[in-house]
């Protein structure tokens, strides 16, 4: 009798286990949620979380990332590659990851603004990408572009990039003048002073109107209208008279209509 109970005592716990082991398969086991250091929306150009703000907080110090993610930041120990993202040259250290999207200067301003009333974001593409007017001009021309991200002068605490004329440029060899409190240029080459014909013509930075880059602004009284009249401007050019229009000696570069035909040899510090 004693042990016909006890073979029932352990069929019964025996069955027990097989039950509890039939449900535990029927329910889904927990699994381990994934943790993000970062928080949610570091991803998420619209979150608040969004990494690209949270750098901004720390002077744009990209060098912790590198503890997790590798020194090229491909992934490290995280094996999260910030380089899926940052798939150009230098990965996150590429210029345009800070002063751009295409080129190396700003469509966006670091406080992601876009429109060219901001300083930040100004005439900057209207200079890089070049256009009817003339070709592209080189951020060197105007600032002192690092070989590396983090070298003295490049990431401080100013609130504004420095503009460093090139002196040994065509286009600012004539003691080009910025102002930084009303950003504007004075007495650059390609805004009226050349040939010692000097207009001392004041750009400001965020204006970009049609009317900004009218023909008179650089060439005195030329414009499409008086051309005919007034065949060549009366400062910075030869005192020979010319009674037609300004493709009779420089038919390389502008037509009949006084259009730019060859933006390379416009504005470009010699005379084509």
């Amino acid at each position: 009798m004693k042990k016909h109970c006890t073979y029932s005592v352990v069929i019964l716990v025996a069955s027990m286990l097989v039950i509890g082991c039939s449900e535990l398969k029927e329910e889904k086991i927990p699994t381990q949620s994934v943790v993000s250091i970062h928080g949610e929306g570091f991803t998420n150009p619209s979150s608040s979380n969004f990494h690209a703000k949270y750098i901004q907080t720390k002077n744009f110090d990209i060098t912790t990332c590198q503890q997790c993610h590798g020194m090229n930041y491909a992934g490290g120990t995280s094996g999260q590659s910030c380089n899926t993202c940052h798939n150009k040259q230098g990965g996150p250290e590429n210029c345009t990851t800070c002063h751009g999207s295409v080129n190396a200067a700003p469509p966006h301003d670091l406080a992601d603004n876009d429109s060219p009333t901001y300083r930040g974001t100004g005439a900057h593409q209207k200079h890089v990408l070049g256009g009817l007017l003339g070709a592209p001009v080189a951020c060197k021309e105007c600032h002192t572009v690092p070989a590396k991200l983090y070298v003295a002068g490049h990431i401080d605490n100013t609130q504004f990039a420095e503009v460093q004329f090139d002196s040994t440029s065509t286009l600012f060899r004539s003691n080009a003048v910025y102002n930084a409190a009303n950003v504007s240029c004075t007495n650059t080459y390609c805004h009226g002073n050349r040939n010692g014909g000097n207009l001392n013509v004041t750009m400001t930075w965020t204006d970009t109107a049609p009317a900004a880059t009218a023909c008179g602004t650089c060439h005195g009284d030329v414009t499409k209208t008086t051309l005919k009249e007034k065949a060549f401007p009366t400062t910075g050019h030869t005192t020979a008279t010319v009674t037609s229009d300004c493709s009779t000696c420089h038919r390389s570069v502008v037509d009949v209509s006084m259009n730019i035909i060859n933006p390379a040899k416009h504005i470009n510090g010699t005379i084509d």
